[in-house]
């Protein structure tokens, strides 16, 4: 069986995976817990204190749910400007080829450490700490076929 895609890692395919592994992680357990205790500090005390603390009360309930939010989104936007835009994927019976321009680097089955599908995307780790990222327009609705074929590889 082979496959064919472009591969285009846009930002929000970036940010969509950043913020699911945050929240997947006890890090996203410690953002809620700071997020809802400073809305009851928020509650308890914005009587009590003045216009600058006022605004570190905002500005630490606003911490998680917006401001790291758009600080990935820029990195996202960072890294996906960073990558080459003729770049594909083509996966053979033997192995994965990434080509660039008139580069290739070639992947062998065995080095692939897994496999996820996550919010339309294929991701593919590997165990040299490796990710590669296929959208959904880059599947074009092969993504069930790639996932159980690459999943068969996993060793």
């Amino acid at each position: 069986m082979e496959f064919s895609f472009p591969y285009r890692v846009r930002p929000a395919n970036l940010w969509v995976l950043s913020m699911m592994n945050i929240y997947r992680s006890f890090t996203g357990v410690v953002n809620i817990v700071f997020t809802a205790s400073m809305i009851l500090v928020a509650v308890r005390f914005w009587a009590q204190t003045g216009p600058g603390l006022h605004l570190l009360i905002v500005l630490g309930i606003g911490l998680f749910p917006v401001v790291q939010p758009l600080l990935i989104l820029a990195r996202s936007r960072r890294i996906a400007g960073a990558m080459p835009d003729n770049m594909r994927m083509d996966f053979n019976s033997k192995e994965m080829i990434v080509t660039t321009g008139d580069r290739n680097s070639h992947v062998d089955y065995w080095e692939l450490k897994s496999v996820l599908r996550l919010a339309g995307m294929l991701i593919i780790y590997t165990r040299k700490r490796q990710g590669y990222i296929l959208n959904r327009e880059a599947l074009n609705g092969q993504d069930r076929r790639l996932y159980e074929f690459l999943s068969k590889q996993v060793r």
